[in-house]
């Protein structure tokens, strides 16, 4: 479904936004998103990484393109136009849905079991206006939003949709998180990862980074002195659960990984490596340069280091 994988560029020709493409895999991306919008009839200027139409039935005219490349990455050039036109075939029907639902948006009853919890980095949130959005700062670069989780769309709940409903932030946190774990369920698998073993979280739709706000309920998954956690995108999560020095070696390996799975998306969240230990998650900040790369640990996680012991 999912795999962990090594970012590269093979064309200079490739645009930055795509550079997950190889030339030829670029090419196909284009010649798909072509085919569809001339069949529609739809005129467009292709721009960077997002493209400009005409006169359409989306609702909006400038759409973007890497999330919908990332997803065609995953897959074989030959399948790039079904999921080309899945994707913007979707957008008309969310346009239309929400027609619908705007009118009962206010209704809490009504639209309570389309609220759910999503993980974002921060800049999205930020690109929205946090003040037009519902959420909380997860940790690191990570804002956990209020969403409505709808049939071909996944929307912010807005502070004015929800000041009628007449509840807590926390209250609706509830409700919704409680809404993704009964309506999705994700894959959980021990791996082999070089030298050690992690946890690899994996999900095809757009919530598995969920299973951080449950982690009390998967003991394996955290060990005597916390675990290391990533959250690369929105459909892998990587745990490592720290019991000795091993996990020196571990850092060293995870973070270019991490990184490499959230230049290539899709639904990039976080770049970020995660301790997490007694419910808290803290970040641990890293630098990578060519062919280096600088960890700088905070004092209590240096601390946890000078305790362990090398692996029995």
């Amino acid at each position: 479904m999912f795999s962990i994988f090594k970012r590269y560029k093979d064309n200079q020709e490739v645009p930055e936004w795509a550079s997950f493409f190889n030339g030829s895999e670029y090419s196909d991306f284009l010649k798909a998103v072509d085919n569809y919008f001339n069949k529609k009839k739809i005129t467009y200027e292709l721009g960077d990484g997002m493209i400009m139409t005409g006169v359409n039935d989306f609702s909006f005219n400038n759409l973007g393109l890497t999330n919908l490349a990332q997803v065609c990455k995953q897959d074989k050039p030959r399948n790039y136009g079904s999921i080309v036109s899945e994707h913007f075939d979707s957008m008309v029907r969310a346009n239309q849905f929400d027609t619908e639902f705007n009118k009962i948006v206010h209704d809490f009853d009504n639209v309570k079991k389309y609220i759910g919890v999503r993980l974002y980095p921060n800049d999205y949130a930020a690109n929205i206006g946090k003040e037009l959005t519902i959420g909380k700062d997860f940790a690191g670069d990570i804002y956990a939003m209020l969403v409505f989780d709808l049939p071909d769309s996944i929307t912010n709940v807005q502070p004015e949709q929800a000041d009628k409903w007449g509840k807590s932030l926390d209250e609706l946190f509830e409700v919704g998180l409680q809404n993704i774990k009964t309506n999705y369920s994700s894959d959980i698998s021990q791996q082999k990862f070089n030298e050690f073993t992690i946890w690899f979280i994996q999900g095809n739709h757009f919530f598995t980074p969920n299973i951080v706000f449950e982690l009390s309920n998967y003991p394996n998954l955290v060990g005597s002195k916390g675990s290391l956690i990533g959250i690369p995108h929105r459909h892998s999560v990587i745990i490592y659960p720290i019991e000795n020095i091993e996990v020196v070696t571990a850092i060293n390996q995870l973070i270019p990984t991490i990184y490499g799975m959230n230049s290539e998306g899709p639904g990039s969240v976080s770049n970020n490596l995660f301790w997490y230990k007694d419910g808290r998650f803290e970040n641990l900040p890293y630098k990578i340069e060519v062919n280096k790369l600088q960890f700088f640990p905070p004092d209590n996680f240096l601390e946890l280091l000078n305790t362990l012991t090398e692996k029995s």
